[in-house]
C-alpha cells in the first residue's frame, strides 16, 4: 500500500460515441430511471483515470474513439477497471489489460474514464519520457474539446503518483513521482504541499530502523519528522484532483451523480475481441 498524505482520511466498434437508452434492470434502479446504479462509494485508487469536464458522455466515448458501450454499475466498472489492471500475469501486448475503460457517469460536472487508452499502453513502461509525452499530447487535444482535461495516476502498492493538467489545448502541469519528468511551475494546487520525492529537508536518517513495508510505522515516523522539522504534508494526485475536478477516494452518498455508468471498447479492445462485460455478468 502506498504512503497516504497525513490530511487523508481515506487510504488513498461502429457505435463509437453513441450511448444508448438502457432501461433500468429490475431492482436496479436505485431510484433513478434508465440507470443501473449501485451505492455511491470511496474508488479504490490504482492505476490512471481522465477527468474531463464535460457531461456530455457521447462526446467523450467519440473523442476517445471507444465503443460498444454496455450499462453497469458503478461498482461492477470500478471492479472491472482494478481487474484489468492488476492483471500482472499478462504480456505487454496482450490486449485484455487495456481493450476497455470505464466511463463513470457525470460527478459534479466532471466525466472520468478510468483504464488504459491505446495511446499509452504499448509503450515501454521504463520509457517515462515517451509516455509523459503521449499523456501530455493526449490532455492538450482533449482540453481544446472540453476547455480542460487532467489525468491522474495512483498505485496501491508504492507511493507513485502523477498528474497531468491540461486547459485550452495546453499542458499547464504535468508532475511525476520519481521520473523526473515534470512540466511547467507549480500549479496552485500543489500550494501549502511538498512533492512526493521532494525529500532534501529531511535528515538522511529520517527513516533509520523503520520497516519501509510497515506502512503504520512509516506514517508514524513521517507525523513526527513533520512535527519536528515544520513541513508541510505531502501531496498525491487525490489532493490535486479535489482541488482541480473530483476526488475518487472520497466519493459517498453525497456525491452529485447523474446519468449511466459504462464499459467501453478501446480500439484495441475491438481489433482483439476483447468482451466489455463486467465481472459476474
Amino acid at each position: 500500500m502506498r504512503t497516504t498524505s497525513l490530511r487523508d482520511d481515506h487510504p488513498r466498434g461502429g457505435d463509437a460515441g453513441r450511448v444508448p437508452e438502457f432501461p433500468a434492470p429490475p431492482g436496479d434502479s436505485g431510484g433513478r430511471t434508465g440507470a443501473r446504479t449501485s451505492p455511491v462509494g470511496p474508488v479504490h485508487l490504482c492505476g490512471t483515470w481522465l477527468a474531463i469536464h464535460t457531461t456530455d458522455q457521447a462526446a467523450v466515448l467519440a473523442a476517445l474513439d471507444l465503443s460498444g458501450p454496455v450499462p453497469v454499475t458503478m461498482r461492477q466498472g470500478e471492479a472491472a477497471w482494478n481487474r484489468d489492471h492488476h492483471s500482472w500475469g499478462l504480456a505487454r501486448d496482450d490486449h485484455r489489460s487495456h481493450g476497455r475503460v470505464y466511463v463513470a457517469p457525470a460527478i459534479d460536472g466532471w466525466t472520468l474514464v478510468f483504464g488504459t487508452l491505446p495511446e499509452t499502453a504499448h509503450i515501454d513502461p521504463a520509457d517515462r519520457s515517451t509516455w509523459a509525452r503521449r499523456v501530455q499530447t493526449l490532455c492538450a487535444r482533449l482540453s481544446t474539446r472540453f476547455g480542460a482535461t487532467h489525468l491522474y495516476g495512483m498505485s496501491c502498492g508504492d507511493a507513485w503518483t502523477m498528474w497531468c493538467l491540461a486547459e485550452a489545448g495546453a499542458v499547464r502541469r504535468y508532475y511525476e513521482a520519481g521520473s523526473g519528468e515534470r512540466l511547467g511551475g507549480p500549479h496552485r494546487a500543489e500550494d501549502g504541499y511538498r512533492l512526493p520525492d521532494e525529500d532534501d529537508e529531511l535528515p538522511a536518517d529520517a527513516y533509520d530502523g523503520i520497516d519501509p513495508a510497515d506502512v503504520d510505522a512509516v506514517m508514524a515516523r513521517r507525523a513526527e519528522l513533520f512535527e519536528r522539522h515544520a513541513l508541510p504534508e505531502v501531496c498525491y494526485a487525490t489532493d490535486i484532483a479535489a482541488s482541480t475536478s473530483v476526488d475518487p477516494s472520497v466519493f459517498g452518498p453525497d456525491t452529485p451523480v447523474s446519468g449511466q455508468a459504462l464499459l467501453a471498447l478501446t480500439a484495441c479492445g475491438r481489433e482483439h475481441g476483447v468482451v466489455p462485460d463486467p465481472p459476474g455478468r
